[in-house]
């Protein structure tokens, strides 16, 4: 007779899976509401009946909506009158401060399609990057991403380095927009920020920071990093999430290296799949999608660490940076002085 215990599942996962049922609602509840323009019509703090007279919707189905999304934070509701919360004015607003809205119309379309149909029918044929639409899309999604999310996360990494106080010169490569290059501008008067990506976002950064008034302080170059002049003398180079199209790896990392002043180091932020291909969760579901339509693209654990020591780099180290966007490698390597 067997004295092995039985094995006890984990009741997270059982969590988990209930969970699944809920996520889905609270995705189309947030939709629904920028479907309709709910969180731009809300400034008079209107009840149910006004806002559904507004819209030509039934008042009471509309009420129900509105309490869920009052339930999520996204509105409040006070007296049975509703406005935006703190929350949803900030990034769900079109005029918020860090308006999420692009990024969302941008990500839910990719992430959201049938895996099914992506599953079982034909590739589909590769986005057309002539359409000067695309790059409006792509070029807004990044923005807002940037301002809201990812530039916090990316200026603390960059204020962690040793290296980070005494740098003069800073590349941005493969930036896809101007937030982290203008962030960087104001907070250090003293360095040089240039900003690298392919000419059709080249183009619309340009044109976003002299609109500013900062054409003078940001300098931005436009091609192909693959083989492009990045420019020379840097003491710091910058590649977020940007590396996917290396045609090659390696030699892209010696361009890289050639483009730093002695001693100067290169900064690589991107995921780094383990457990062959499982994990992190975030960005194996998170870019589900994207790969079944044929762009599996994330970088396995160590792959971008190997590129750097093979084109020469000293002192390679990598460490994981928690994000609200999923575990990401920080990885720097040196060129030699």
């Amino acid at each position: 007779m067997s004295s092995s215990k039985p094995v006890v599942p984990d009741g997270a996962f059982a969590a988990m899976l209930f969970d699944l049922l809920q996520a889905p609602l609270r995705w189309h509840l947030i939709d629904l509401g920028l479907t309709l323009g709910v969180f731009d019509r809300l400034s008079a703090h209107p009840s149910a009946a006004a806002l559904a007279a507004d819209l030509g919707l039934d008042a009471r189905r509309l009420a129900l909506v509105l309490d869920g999304l009052c339930a999520m934070g996204a509105l409040t509701k006070r007296a049975g009158r509703y406005g935006l919360s703190a929350e949803g004015a900030t990034y769900l607003a079109s005029d918020g401060p860090l308006s999420l809205r692009p990024m969302l119309a941008g990500l839910s379309w990719l992430r959201h399609s049938s895996l099914a149909d992506l599953l079982t029918a034909p590739v589909p044929p590769p986005l057309d990057m002539g359409d000067p639409a695309f790059w409006d899309r792509a070029g807004g999604s990044l923005r807002s991403f940037h301002r809201a999310l990812g530039v916090p996360v990316m200026v603390a990494c960059l204020e962690s380095l040793p290296a980070w106080p005494t740098a003069r010169r800073f590349l941005d490569l493969g930036a896809g927009s101007d937030i982290l290059a203008r962030t960087l501008a104001a907070r250090r008067a003293d360095l040089a920020v240039t900003v690298f990506d392919l000419p059709p976002l080249a183009e619309r950064i340009a044109a976003t920071l002299a609109d500013d008034g900062l054409a003078a302080r940001i300098e931005v170059r436009a091609g192909d990093y693959n083989d492009a002049d990045l420019g020379q003398g840097y003491d710091i180079i910058w590649a977020s999430m940007t590396l996917y199209y290396a045609r090659d790896l390696e030699a892209l990392a010696s361009r890289i290296r050639d483009a730093l002043a002695p001693g100067g180091i290169f900064v690589s932020f991107h995921e780094g799949l383990t457990d062959e291909r499982t994990r992190p969760e975030a960005h194996v579901v998170g870019r589900l999608a994207t790969a079944l339509r044929g762009q599996d693209l994330s970088f396995d654990a160590g792959r971008i660490t190997s590129a750097l020591e093979r084109a020469g780099f000293l002192d390679v180290t990598s460490r994981t940076v928690e994000t609200p966007f999923g575990p990401l490698r920080l990885e720097v390597g040196r060129r030699k002085p």
